[in-house]
């Protein structure tokens, strides 16, 4: 039985990707990730992996173990989500720029529409906020949702959002993201 660290800082990591669902900005599969934020002082960890919830089936089973064994650690159930304003918006300027694209028109225009998403994290708060996730996520891959990647904008998240908490990412973040595009204005 591995030991719990004490740490004097309490931590818990809310943006982990594991193998499971983010294969090429990963490193291990959940259960390694879970054994590795308890060794390391932590009470909980959560799994926010690219588009999908593909390691919660890991998490939930593991949890289990790790319970049987005395650890005392709770796994946080979530996404990293695609995230774009509007997909009605996105899909209407799609539209335009491919419309207006001829043998002169710039593919770097259309190939900027077709990349503008941003990274969310959104977190399961309870157990209705996990059934909205399960929901977010399976219409993030239908109909106008999916192009290329499993997208979620505002009108999604404000159909779900009961029970989900959502926050900043990375440097592909929503926040990081509108600096970047607007660092010249100031």
């Amino acid at each position: 039985m591995s030991k719990n660290k004490e740490s004097s800082i309490p931590f818990v990591g809310l943006h982990a990707h594991s193998v499971a669902g983010s294969i090429f900005d990963a490193i291990g599969y959940p259960p390694q990730h879970m054994d590795y934020a308890y060794e390391n002082g932590s009470r909980a960890l959560a799994l926010t992996d690219h588009g999908n919830m593909n390691g919660l089936a890991h998490q939930v089973l593991h949890a289990k173990k790790m319970q049987s064994e005395g650890k005392d650690f709770k796994p946080v159930f979530g996404i990293e989500a695609y995230f774009t304003p509007s997909i009605k918006d996105w899909k209407a300027e799609y539209e335009r720029v491919k419309a207006e694209q001829d043998e002169e028109a710039s593919k770097k225009a259309v190939k900027n529409v077709l990349n503008r998403r941003r990274h969310l994290i959104l977190l399961a708060q309870n157990q209705t906020g996990l059934n909205n996730l399960f929901k977010m996520v399976s219409e993030s891959y239908q109909g106008d949702n999916y192009y290329r990647y499993p997208r979620m904008d505002f009108e999604l998240l404000s159909k779900y959002s009961e029970g989900v908490i959502a926050a900043s990412a990375c440097l592909g973040g929503v926040y990081a993201g509108n600096y970047w595009e607007n660092r010249e204005q100031g």
